[in-house]
């Protein structure tokens, strides 16, 4: 029978409308076979993989829907907040309806990422069976104008059969797995968990759909049981709850996954967005984007896409509703390690200052300065805590999520600000001098570097604290704070002064021992003291751990890129940490970092991870060869960064590190699970790249790199500060007036800071100052920065601590034990030592005994004695190290005196006779008979010198056997000589060590000065007496070596400081060069700053170095400085540290160590 072509059209749609009617009949009577759903609450969540192909979000603020893409399906979606995540996964599930198998698309398919337009945050998804059965491609796009994701899908068979096709989703709605609900509701399934909501339809409708509890009742569980949804759930309730719904698998269609405050919102938005169309919306979506790039800067092809992409991604990280406020990565680093029941998991879906500043200077070099505005006023209107610091991390409104203070992310955003040029009197006076003053007050030392695990003292914090503290000065002068500026200058110089005698370490296991550390938790970073790895990575000697945190120490403009301890401590990083990938050179944090994936491939766990490969580091390592001159070879980083992304273009965190691969997905040089993309990756890719195209770091403060990098570090001024002692001022009482004053030279400027106000210091033609202070309740720092007129600088800290006066009295009484107390009070000799600790004491009616010492520096004021309740007994309590020697005096009502209780007592030559104690472990070394007794004697010789208008004394001591022999001898110039012989014992200690054969025979020449503080104050006249008339006397007279290598310059205190500029004025005579308690701080270290002129590259005459020094010695640091300084630049340094003070019987005790190293070969 034959009918009519339109007869049978109408058919053919009456039986569509009867099959689509027949299937909603057939669903809603599936869907009343049972309401809720049972197995509540579910097996527990987790967040999905954190390594993502793709990343979108409309650059609209209307839209706010974030969507992220990985392991060939969708996985979290973020709203309404980009810290605020919402789904687990979204993707298809299809099951042969002739053998039942059922094949999830994220397990058993390969997957394939296209980006559709290299202009846009448009993104394919392209999964192929294994089986090779079908395809299935998903198109993403957002609607720029609601809070709705569009995927458009096809599904496609490759091979005959047939199939069903369900769409699998598993909400998390508010940041947590559990707690939702999910129901059908119509042609929709909704969901909600408080104020948030999900609801997900489809052009095409759904056929079927059920509700249930992850792992119990889910609809997946049930298809790998039966091939089918056998029991259909209307609804499940406060649990974690996964919707499934069946779609016709033979045409495309649309899915519209809507989000809002309630079901309602977002089913309507859903709906809204599905009637507007997929290919309008992504229309619309791209062409915003296309709005956006066509503003960034452009740079050479090669680079351009990943260009742009980055950029892209990272203003996809910007929140929509907290402008400016960025997170570090749209996931959960190794996501599915991650319990996601409850919504603290913060992830990387955080806020750190530290990123926040890489992302904004990613963007003003991009060209997209308005973000990077946006993102400082975030810092600092948001995330700014109101004592000026910034938490570790926070949530976008703020709250703070991990609690450590890291000094760096305090500094970063000064650096900003200055960079932004936002110096208004607003910013300054709000935000910026609160910030700069938090690093006054606590910096240098950090809770946490940058890797978040340390406290100390770290390389790269404190180039961050330096560079925003120079920043915060110039904001300061823009606004006329010229006090503020000028202590924040002596602080950052300060710390630039002592960074590498804080943080290089001389001693190291690593190439020849000298490099920077990672971190020391000390101001020493010899003494091999325990770093606990917090990562789980073990407790190592700290000079092996290093990373190249330094690096920031020329990009912030504090350091020249050639400064030879970079270049030395570079080497040693290539040695340990660096890995060479298919892709490029990489490098990993740290050695023995344990964050990362396990060796068998598994996920970090925090305990038996294994730090990979951070692309970042890359990035940083091609701005320091910029800064080189390097461009080529920066470019090399840039090019091993683009094969670091993957499919997508998204630049991992971390990268596998070996050929060996413990699982599928992990290849050598590409990204692992810990988090892809990482913000402040690509923001490394965009701010190297537009860097070399500039030729320059254009973040690097100008200012920072004029005053250290560019020009010469500032050297420290003299000061003599006459304050109380750190500890005295600790136990001060409550509104005590604190007298303070000194000595500066003459033409000098003083600054006082105190807490939060900065003022000037008056101080007179001769340099001398003072100032008074009210104590204030409680803990508070005060802060004297002074200016020499040639620029060199001080600064001096002190913390006090103000409490009543009862409380001080309670509090020194806690200090004695019990049972020292009894034996205080049955003593008759002081101090008594009980373990480490050592107590002064005083009986007699003096109201107010202090006591002073090498051990505060002989201070004017000293330690105030306590009174011990109903006697006449007055005491202190202090702590000192096992093989300490300490010389003291006391003050009663203002008398200097020697401890009436102790008789042991010394005329040292430094301070007249003083008292003195030692611990139990110190011991002086054996020293046998006299002079007199040994048969030892002494030439004692007159020169007359044209050169000093006078005539000199000289001791001369022979080795023995010289008369025996016709060998020619060594000699050593030693300055004050008399106190060398008498006080020091130094030819009997030489006698000894020859005797013994522990040295090679010598002769000593004991230099006598006439006025010591004008022959040894940098005096060119006495260092030319030295090297040519008194040198030529001796070599006429003795049997003499007559080469610069057989000479060596020795003294001690002024005498050191003599001996080192004549050889240094003299380098054609002297080779050898030693001192003791070296002052080098004098006349604003002249000698350190010749020191540092010393050519690395051009030693034709090179210098052999000892130096020593006291513990209790408040020169101790500049001696560490020159130290770590000439190592640096390669010259062979013996150095020697003891737990004395600064006096003869220490120099005594080092002497012998002193006399083999200076001429040892």
């Amino acid at each position: 029978m034959l009918i009519s072509q339109a007869r049978f059209q109408l058919l053919i749609r009456i039986f569509v409308v009867c099959a689509l009617l027949c299937g909603s009949m057939e669903a809603k009577a599936q869907q009343t076979t049972q309401v809720l759903a049972p197995g509540a609450p579910g097996n527990d969540a987790h967040w999905a993989s954190a390594a993502k192909d793709g990343v979108g979000t409309s650059n609209t603020l209307e839209s706010k829907v974030w969507f992220t893409l990985g392991d060939g399906a969708l996985m979290e979606v973020y709203y309404p907040t980009v810290d605020v995540a919402n789904v687990q996964a979204l993707q298809l599930v299809v099951v042969s309806n002739d053998d039942k198998r059922v094949e999830v698309e994220s397990e058993d398919t390969t997957h394939r990422i296209e980006i559709l337009e290299a202009r846009a945050l448009s993104f394919r998804q392209i999964n192929t069976a294994r089986s090779g059965a079908y395809t299935i491609t998903k198109t993403y796009t957002v609607d720029p104008e609601r809070n709705t994701l569009l995927i458009n899908v096809e599904f496609k068979r490759l091979k005959r059969g047939s199939y069903s096709l369900y769409i699998y989703y598993d909400p998390s709605l508010n940041n947590s797995g559990m707690h939702d609900s999910a129901w059908t509701q119509a042609d929709a399934l909704v969901a909600s968990d408080s104020d948030k909501a999900s609801a997900l339809v489809a052009s095409v409708g759904f056929l079927e759909t059920t509700n249930g509890y992850l792992g119990t009742s889910d609809g997946l569980v049930q298809l790998r049981k039966e091939g089918r949804i056998g029991d259909v759930y209307t609804r499940a309730e406060n649990g974690n709850v996964v919707q499934l719904a069946r779609v016709k698998a033979d045409a495309p269609f649309t899915l519209a996954l809507g989000f809002g405050k309630d079901t309602t919102d977002a089913l309507s938005s859903a709906r809204a967005s599905l009637a507007k169309g997929f290919d309008r919306a992504r229309e619309e979506y791209e062409s915003g984007w296309h709005e956006y790039v066509a503003k960034l800067r452009r740079i050479s092809t090669k680079y351009e896409r990943q260009f742009v992409m980055s950029a892209m991604v990272l203003k996809a990280h910007e929140d929509k509703t907290h402008r400016g406020a960025m997170i570090a990565s749209l996931s959960v680093p190794w996501g599915g390690g991650e319990n996601a029941n409850e919504g603290g998991v913060g992830g990387y879906h955080l806020v750190w200052a530290r990123d926040l500043y890489e992302v904004a200077t990613a963007f003003e070099a991009m060209g997209d300065r308005d973000t990077a505005m946006r993102a400082l006023d975030y810092l600092f209107t948001v995330q700014q805590k109101p004592d000026g610091s910034f938490p570790q991390n926070s949530w976008l409104d703020g709250r703070q999520f991990y609690g450590s203070i890291q000094m760096d992310q305090v500094a970063y955003p000064l650096i900003l600000a200055l960079q932004l040029v936002r110096t208004d009197e607003e910013v300054w006076r709000k935000h910026v001098k609160p910030a700069a003053d938090f690093l006054i007050r606590h910096g240098p030392k950090t809770e946490q570097e940058r890797w978040e695990e340390e406290k100390g003292y770290s390389p790269s914090s404190i180039a961050a604290e330096i560079a925003g503290l120079v920043c915060a000065a110039e904001i300061a002068r823009k606004n006329g704070d010229e006090a503020s500026a000028h202590v924040y200058l002596a602080a950052a110089d300060d710390w630039a002064r002592k960074l590498d005698a804080r943080a290089a370490t001389v001693t190291g296991r690593h190439g020849d021992g000298n490099y920077y550390l990672r971190i020391t938790e000390n101001d020493d970073p010899n003494d091999g003291a325990p770093l606990e790895i917090n990562s789980n990575g073990g407790t190592h000697d700290e000079r092996e751990i290093v990373d190249a945190g330094f690096l920031e120490l020329v990009r912030l403009g504090i350091k020249s890129a050639d400064d030879p301890l970079i270049i030395k401590s570079l080497a040693v990083v290539d040695q340990i940490i660096k890995v060479e990938t298919p892709n490029g050179t990489a490098w990993r944090r740290y050695n023995m970092d344990a964050y990362g994936d396990r060796s068998d491939g598994g996920s970090y766990d925090a305990k038996s991870g294994r730090g990979r490969l951070w692309t970042l580091l890359t990035g940083e390592r091609g701005e320091y060869e910029l800064a080189r001159g390097e461009r080529e070879q920066a470019r090399r980083r840039l090019d091993a960064m683009l094969g670091f992304a993957n499919d997508g273009m998204m630049i991992p965190e971390q990268v596998w590190d070996r050929k060996e691969s413990p699982r599928p997905g992990l290849r050598f040089g590409e990204g692992t699970a810990s988090a892809t993309p990482l913000a402040w990756s690509m923001a490394q890719f965009i701010r190297l790249a537009r860097n070399i195209e500039e030729g320059r770091n254009l973040e690097t403060p100008q200012p920072v790199a004029a005053r250290y990098a560019q020009g010469r570090m500032p050297l420290e001024s003299d000061i003599h500060l006459d304050i109380a002692d750190d500890e005295a001022l600790l136990n001060l009482d409550i509104g005590a007036q604190l007298h303070a004053g000194g000595q500066l030279p003459a033409g000098s400027r003083a600054y006082l800071f105190q807490e939060t106000r900065a003022r000037d210091i008056v101080v007179d033609r001769e340099g001398r100052f003072s100032f008074d202070l009210e104590v204030p309740q409680g803990e508070s720092v005060m802060a004297l920065a002074t200016f020499a007129p040639d620029g060199s600088s001080t600064f001096n800290r002190r913390v006090l601590r103000g409490h009543a006066r009862a409380d001080n009295e309670a509090q020194a009484a806690r200090n004695l034990s019990t049972n020292l107390e009894r034996r205080l009070r049955q003593a008759t000799r002081s101090p008594t030592i009980e373990g480490n600790r050592a107590v002064f004491f005083y009986r007699g009616a003096a109201r107010r005994v202090e006591v002073v010492g090498d051990f505060t520096n002989w201070n004017m004021r000293g330690l105030v004695m306590r009174e011990l309740a109903g006697t006449d007994i007055k005491y202190y309590v202090r702590d000192f190290a096992a093989r300490a020697r300490a010389e003291y005096k006391l003050i009663a009502d203002g008398e200097w005196l020697l401890d009436p209780l102790n008789p042991e007592r010394i005329d040292n030559g430094v301070g007249g006779h003083n008292s003195f104690f030692s611990m139990s472990e110190y011991r002086a070394p054996l020293i046998r008979g006299d002079e007199g007794e040994r048969g030892i004697s002494v030439d004692a010789l007159e020169i007359k010198s044209r050169l000093l208008d006078g005539t000199r004394r000289v001791w001369v001591y022979l080795p023995p056997g010289y008369k025996e022999s016709n060998a020619r001898y060594p000699v050593l110039y030693v300055q004050d000589g008399m106190e060398y012989v008498t006080r020091a014992r130094a030819t009997l200690i030489a006698h000894d060590l020859i005797k013994e054969k522990r040295i090679a025979p010598f002769i000593i020449v004991f230099v006598v000065p006439v006025d010591r503080m004008k022959d040894y104050w940098v005096n060119d006249a006495f260092a030319d007496f030295m090297a040519t008339e008194l040198v030529a006397f001796i070599d006429a007279r003795y049997r003499t070596q007559a080469d610069r290598n057989a000479r060596a310059l020795m003294g001690a205190s002024l005498g050191g400081v003599i001996s080192v500029w004549t050889a240094l004025r003299h380098a054609d005579t002297f080779a050898r060069v030693g001192g003791q308690s070296t002052a080098f701080q004098i006349d604003n270290e002249r000698v350190v700053g010749a020191l540092s002129r010393l050519d690395p590259l051009r030693r034709e005459r090179p210098f052999k170095f000892y130096f020593d020094v006291g513990r209790m010695e408040s020169i101790k640091e500049v001696n560490r400085r020159v130290r770590v300084m000439l190592r640096a630049k390669g010259y062979e340094v013996a150095y020697a540290e003891g737990e004395t003070g600064h006096n003869w019987t220490s120099w005594r005790d080092r002497l012998a160590n002193a006399f083999q190293e200076i001429w040892k070969d």
